[in-house]
Formats: structure tokens, C-alpha cells, sequence
């Protein structure tokens, strides 16, 4: 995992549910106006709100203050709280040679997450910017595409410590956004195109694939070779029934060993780069619909079919002209807001200390 924090993590700190997710970090991944998708990762954890305590004399000569924002302080110990939490969500994923930089790169964030979030909530109650319920509602419910299927949007807001007035805060943020970005975003045929042509061998090219389907029968480290002779002998026997018109996917679910089995062994498309280079050869140079010889590869023996075979093709502007236009219209407006959060951060008396 890279030691740097997704911009995704500011989601379920509850901050900029929805509204900051594509431009708040360097570290973040971008979505690609190819296929549309934005991976996100969720975790985090929440922060301490908008309206902390302002700082005493007291407080600020005794050395328990982390950071202020105008006087709205942030303590050192609720500091090291959520530090602390957030780092959990991290440390059994990351090299322990890796884990004092993370945990620091933690700090940072949770620092500056707790100094946007103090000076954004006060723009926009100076502005008198409202959250309406079905606004708070609708905006829950697009969290549903950042959650795993299996879980609800209940669960993943309880898990991530995300509050009602959290996403409130984002809903009030993105109008604020939106008064004082306004029309700006909006691109040009001019510069969609010029998007398109910079970027067409690596984003407007979509590489062959095949669909396919297997069965594995695994081999294990510690098998001996008396093992390994009967588990090939069960692959080719499987085979046989293969090629005597027995069902692939039924002969799948019986006898692989791969999860796909419970797919009768499908594994969707395939691209080059993404399987193992045995597998990889059997499946781009078998004729459509043939059941392959018996192959082996680390994990043990498989039959192989090809389902279907899609060529390289070139991907033309009319078909992400509207993808490209919406990914650049959200990186204008994102770097005309930073400019103005810029502008009322230096406005502002920030110490960190």
C-alpha cells in the first residue's frame, strides 16, 4: 500500500462527503474520463466538529492545544485520539518500516481536515447557506456507490463515525462551492479535444480481452509426486467428460478449486498483464469455444475456454466526449474553490503548534 493518504480517507472523516473527494489530495486517485470509475477507499475515522472549544489563556500556557483556528482550538489529546484510531484502520496494512512516516502523514491530515473544516463551517454560517432534509437524504444516499455491497448506508456511517451533520456540512459546502465557482468549469470543445489527443494512447485505448472460463485443480507446496500424478490424472479426466459434451460450468462448481467455481468457473474479461503468463498465452491463442489442453502454473492445473474475443479498439471522441467534459469541468471547479478556501485560509489566524 502506498504510504501516502487517499484522498478518499477525507469521505468518512465526515468532512467533504461528497463535495472534495477529487482534488484535496495529491496522494488520491483520479477518475478516468475512459470508463468514469473513481476508486475509493473507505476508512477513516471522525473528527472533532466545527464548533470545538475556543482557546483559554489557560489552555494555551499549559501546551494542551494542537492546533487553533481563530480560537477554535483543537487539543492535543482528542488530537492523538483520533490519531490513533485512524492509524488502527492502517497499520496491519503497511510495512512496519512504513509505519512512524504513515502515522505522521496521519497527523498532517487530521490537522488540516480540522482547519478546513473550522474555516468552511464558518463561511458558510456567515452566509447563511442551508441543508435541506431531502438535500441530506439524497446526499446519504450516494454513498451507497462508495460502500461494499454487503453492507447498508446505516452500517457504513456507523463504522465511519460519519454523522448526519457531516454530510449536512458537505451539502452546505457544495452550494457554497457552487455560488462562488459558478459557470467557470465549464469546458470548451476546444480543450475536451485537446484532453483527448494528449491522452488517447493512455486513457482512449481499450487493449484485447477475452471472456473466460476455468477449472482449477490446486496443487499444494507440501503435495509429493504420487499427489501430484493423481490430481493431473483428475484434470484430464475432466477433461475427457469435457470433450464428451459434459457442462462446463456444472463440472466447475463440482471439482475447481478456484472461488470462481461458484460462477461455474467464469472469469469475466480478461486483459493482457492480468493472469499469470501461462494462463495468459492459453487464453489469447485458443480458438473461441475449445476446451484447451490441461496447462499448469503455480497454482496448479487448469482448463482453459474462451468465450468470446474482443480486438483492440480505439475509443473515439464522441464516445467520452461527455465523460471528459465532466472530468474536466470538476478539476476547474475544484481549482478555482481551492483558490478561494486559499484566499479565507490566509485570511485567517491558523497556528499550529
Amino acid at each position: 500500500m502506498n504510504t501516502k493518504i487517499s484522498k478518499s480517507w477525507l469521505v468518512v472523516c465526515g468532512l467533504f462527503v461528497l463535495l472534495l473527494v477529487s482534488g484535496c489530495s495529491d496522494s488520491g486517485k483520479k477518475e478516468s474520463p475512459a470508463t468514469g470509475t473513481n476508486a475509493i477507499q473507505s476508512s477513516g475515522t471522525e473528527l472533532p466538529g466545527a464548533h470545538a472549544p475556543e482557546v483559554s489563556a489557560e489552555s494555551a500556557a499549559s501546551g494542551d492545544i494542537a492546533v487553533s483556528v481563530d480560537g477554535v482550538v483543537m487539543k492535543k489529546a482528542d488530537l492523538e485520539k483520533e490519531l490513533q484510531a485512524a492509524f488502527n484502520m492502517y497499520k496491519n496494512k503497511i510495512p512496519a518500516d512504513k509505519q512512524k512516516e504513515m502515522k505522521e502523514q496521519l497527523r498532517k491530515q487530521l490537522i488540516q481536515v480540522f482547519i478546513m473544516k473550522t474555516l468552511l463551517s464558518r463561511e458558510v454560517e456567515k452566509r447563511k447557506i442551508t441543508a435541506s432534509n431531502e438535500e441530506i437524504t439524497k446526499t446519504i444516499e450516494t454513498i451507497k456507490t462508495q460502500m461494499a455491497p454487503n453492507k447498508t448506508v446505516d452500517e457504513f456511517m456507523k463504522e465511519n463515525k460519519i454523522k448526519r451533520e457531516d454530510v449536512a456540512l458537505a451539502v452546505k459546502i457544495e452550494k457554497f462551492r457552487d455560488m462562488e465557482v459558478g459557470q467557470k468549469g465549464k469546458p470548451t470543445d476546444k480543450e475536451i479535444s485537446k484532453f483527448y489527443n494528449e491522452n488517447r494512447e493512455k486513457l482512449f485505448i481499450q487493449p484485447a480481452s477475452v471472456h473466460v472460463r476455468h477449472i482449477l485443480v490446486a496443487v499444494k507446496k507440501e503435495d509429493d509426486e504420487k499427489t501430484k500424478e493423481q490430481k493431473k490424472a483428475k484434470i484430464e479426466d475432466i477433461r475427457k467428460q469435457l470433450l464428451s459434451g459434459g457442462d462446463f460450468a456444472e463440472l466447475a462448481r463440482k471439482n475447481s478449486d478456484c472461488p470462481s467455481k461458484e460462477m461455474g468457473g467464469d472469469l469475466s474479461y480478461i486483459k493482457k498483464g492480468q493472469m499469470v503468463k501461462e494462463f495468459e498465452t492459453a487464453a489469447f491463442s485458443q480458438e473461441k469455444n475449445a476446451i484447451g489442453p490441461v496447462i499448469k502454473t503455480q497454482y496448479g492445473y487448469h482448463i482453459v475456454q474462451v468465450l468470446d474475443k474482443k480486438p483492440e479498439k480505439k475509443v473515439e471522441l464522441n464516445e467520452v466526449k461527455a465523460k471528459i467534459a465532466t472530468h474536466l469541468e470538476q478539476t476547474k471547479k475544484m481549482e478555482a474553490f481551492n483558490a478561494i478556501v486559499k484566499k479565507i485560509r490566509e485570511q485567517a489566524k491558523v497556528v499550529i503548534y
